[in-house]
């Protein structure tokens, strides 16, 4: 990419995610941040004072209108994700959206549809894919636990007591904030589900998922079932995929320190079991935006589909619809690959 001109990058969301990216963009000489925008005004003229000739604008439409870009970072709260996605998309931008893309698969759908018709490059935000799942995903392709036969995975946070975060109507509660993490993790290892089963607890107050428990079946037979709470003390995640050749267990703290367990019967190194501490990174921008917005950067420029496209994202927001869907009516809720919506078996 070094004789591509910079790209002119946009970015609609100001607030925690957007000032990340924000940093992130600083760091890569291939993309240029040229405006943002956020109805608090404030926020916007925050994120644009750290860096040199960014403009502000109170909306995507006006941030279209009103400015020369290349592409759009979309960092908003999650019942806006879909709506200032797609009016990028419509108007022939390249677009990364923040996990989970969308409120629901339906959403996403819309999402996949435009992207393809307008043949731009649209992204699903999954960072994890860079920073913690990159290892484990390095060990799996080098056969360490050869055809993988289940997952299982927990993730959970403090209590989302305030701001649109807590309240399901603005898209709330860990099964989108952090279970979408999870979710993909799961199917980035294994192929189509077919079946979802959950049983989700939802808080008296703000009527949000506290806690979810759920089941998938994949269609060669592999099993993954995985627990998402807002009832931690502190964020934490665990992982662990089981293979007819070995055991791959992923331990972390926060997004910087975690630790491989790796047992294998297929690659020597592991034969008896191994603990791995990867390097600790100088901050999460670092460690993952960077390397995720070079690949979109890449993507736009090799006129390439993006990594992480957004058939993925529809594809995890599928499974967190069916998860709602099981856990209310009580019954297992049945997967078609190209559906916007899972159907009550």
């Amino acid at each position: 990419m070094t004789n591509q001109p910079a790209l002119r990058i946009g970015v609609v969301g100001c607030g925690y995610q957007g000032a990340a990216l924000a940093a992130a963009l600083a760091r890569i000489d291939s993309l240029h941040l040229v405006a943002c925008a956020d109805p608090d005004r404030a926020a916007a003229s925050r994120l644009a004072a750290t860096q040199r000739d960014v403009s502000t604008h109170a909306s995507v439409d006006a941030l279209l209108g009103e400015s020369e870009v290349d592409a759009i970072l979309v960092a908003t709260p999650h019942h806006v994700l879909a709506p200032v996605t797609l009016a990028a998309l419509e108007a022939g931008k390249h677009v990364m959206v923040e996990k989970p893309i969308a409120l629901n698969a339906q959403e996403a759908a819309q999402i996949e549809a435009v992207a393809d018709r307008t043949g731009v490059c649209c992204m699903s935000g999954y960072s994890f894919r860079y920073a913690m799942a990159k290892p484990v995903r390095e060990l799996v392709n080098a056969g360490a636990v050869g055809e993988v036969q289940a997952f299982s995975g927990t993730i959970g946070l403090p209590p989302l007591n305030e701001g649109w975060s807590a309240y399901p109507e603005s898209g709330g509660g860990p099964l989108l904030y952090v279970g979408s993490h999870l979710v993909d993790f799961i199917l980035w290892f294994l192929d189509e589900p077919v079946q979802v089963s959950a049983d989700v607890r939802r808080r008296a107050d703000t009527g949000a998922d506290e806690t979810s428990a759920f089941r998938i079946r994949f269609a060669s037979g592999a099993l993954a079932q995985g627990v998402v709470t807002q009832t931690a003390p502190s964020f934490f995640y665990s992982f662990e995929i089981l293979g007819r050749q070995g055991r791959i267990t992923l331990r972390g703290v926060n997004f910087l320190q975690y630790e491989l367990e790796v047992t294998s019967q297929a690659l020597a190194a592991y034969a008896q079991p191994a603990v791995i501490r990867p390097r600790i990174w100088q901050d999460n921008v670092t460690m993952m935006f960077v390397p995720e917005l070079i690949d979109f950067a890449r993507s736009i420029h090799e006129q390439r589909p993006a990594p992480i496209t957004a058939r993925d994202g529809r594809r995890v927001l599928q499974v967190l619809d069916a998860i709602g869907q099981s856990g209310q009516a009580g019954v297992p809720v049945v997967l078609s690959p190209e559906a916007a919506s899972p159907v009550l078996s």
